[in-house]
């Protein structure tokens, strides 16, 4: 018997049947009727992992000098046993330490706008400066508690996060980010690295250019790229990110010399100083697609951004800043504005957000254990690629589970 059965019986049957359903325990309501309306505990593990290699960008390696791979991972419990998991960058932790998860402490789970609302309020007002919580570190930490509350609603609707978002399509394109400036190796290493990446059934990668403070001018950078594309032929996409290495002029000659190279998009060429405006100058001058936006925090800096009117791709990363919530504002502004979304890094959770949008592009992913070792490391489920092709199943919710021995092995418990 259905709960509209259920129900008309007892009208029928008069007030007393009607009290009976209404006292009857949650766990043996219909379906549905047992769901989470609080938060009851808040767990933070800090992962660190320390990298075998430096893997350089334009201007700084990953990790840093010392390499160190780290993540934040998020457990949020309610009451009706659902936990909610939700992965973040290091950022988060400095506030995590200081007690910041407990803004969310007995609120309703489904109430996300009015958390998310609460938790971006610190950056506006004294409470983070009583506190000791710096904005990026509330930016960082609200990424992981708002992944995490979207993990306890689909799993409490019973649907995957794409679903319960509204879904497009069950798949996402994905590349392969490598390519890094490497001690010691050269050109061959790099055609050879991209070549495996190609052997494991990639057809997209991004390789890392810019690097003139490192000794790499514009011609060995071209040279580098043209390798790759006479090794691999004209069926692989290639992407080229510059973090920022390149001045305007720089960057619109380099930017004529590579386009005969077939290039999807050039990602974030200017120096950090002027690299909104001055976009503009680099787009008339171009024609190679431009790529930008991982390192917005908020819908407002990328409107900014995106009202220039020369970007291509936008690439807001909401496992680093600010969460799903966000994320969906800025992928509707996009919409608009006929910009495709690319989100920076981390595919479980962007794998979902790209599925249950109708602008959604490629997702960014990596396939170097050296590179990126919790990926290969800290999961017992993940979504399966193949191909450069993300698939996205019915388990509910963002659809990870997580190794506890390598949690254990690399985590910190910090909140």
């Amino acid at each position: 018997m259905n709960r509209r059965q259920l129900l008309t019986g007892a009208a029928l049957a008069g007030p007393a049947a009607i009290d009976l359903v209404a006292n009857t325990p949650q766990g043996d309501r219909p379906r549905g009727q047992a769901l989470p309306k609080k938060i009851t505990g808040v767990e933070v593990l800090y992962l660190e992992k320390p990298l075998k290699d430096r893997f350089w960008m334009s201007r700084s390696p990953i990790g840093g000098i010392k390499p160190m791979a780290s993540r934040v991972i998020v457990h949020l419990h309610t009451d009706a046993g659902i936990t909610g998991h939700g992965e973040g960058r290091d950022a988060g932790a400095a506030a995590f330490r200081k007690g910041f998860a407990d803004l969310v402490i007995g609120k309703d789970p489904f109430m996300v706008g009015e958390i998310w609302e609460r938790m971006f309020s610190v950056t506006y007002g004294r409470e983070g400066a009583l506190k000791g919580w710096s904005q990026s570190a509330v930016i960082g930490a609200m990424a992981a508690i708002d992944a995490a509350l979207y993990d306890i609603m689909s799993k409490a609707a019973g649907l995957p996060l794409y679903k319960y978002l509204g879904a497009y399509r069950h798949s996402v394109p994905l590349y392969v980010t490598g390519g890094y400036y490497r001690e010691g190796k050269g050109i061959d290493e790099l055609v050879k690295e991209v070549m495996g990446y190609v052997g494991q059934g990639f057809d997209a990668v991004k390789i890392k250019i810019g690097g003139i403070t490192g000794g790499y001018s514009v011609e060995d950078d071209y040279n580098r790229i043209k390798a790759i594309r006479q090794a691999a032929g004209p069926k692989l996409k290639i992407m080229l990110d510059v973090n920022g290495g390149w001045d305007v002029a720089t960057t619109i000659r380099a930017s004529n010399k590579l386009y005969d190279l077939d290039i999807v998009w050039l990602e974030e060429p200017l120096h950090w100083y002027d690299d909104v405006e001055a976009l503009k100058r680099v787009k008339m001058n171009t024609r190679i697609p431009l790529a930008s936006g991982e390192a917005e925090i908020d819908r407002w800096g990328a409107r900014r951004l995106m009202e220039t009117g020369v970007i291509d791709f936008m690439q807001f990363d909401c496992h680093k800043n600010a969460g799903v919530t966000e994320f969906r504002k800025i992928a509707g502004m996009a919409s608009m504005m006929h910009i495709l979304m690319a989100p920076h890094h981390e595919p479980p959770l962007h794998g979902h957000l790209l599925a249950s949008i109708p602008n959604g592009y490629i997702l960014e992913g990596f396939a170097n254990p050296d590179r990126d070792p919790f990926w290969f490391e800290i999961f017992d489920r993940k979504p399966r690629i193949e191909k450069s092709v993300l698939y996205l199943d019915d388990t509910p919710g963002i659809g990870v589970e997580f190794n506890q021995k390598a949690l254990a092995k690399y985590g910190t418990k910090i909140g």
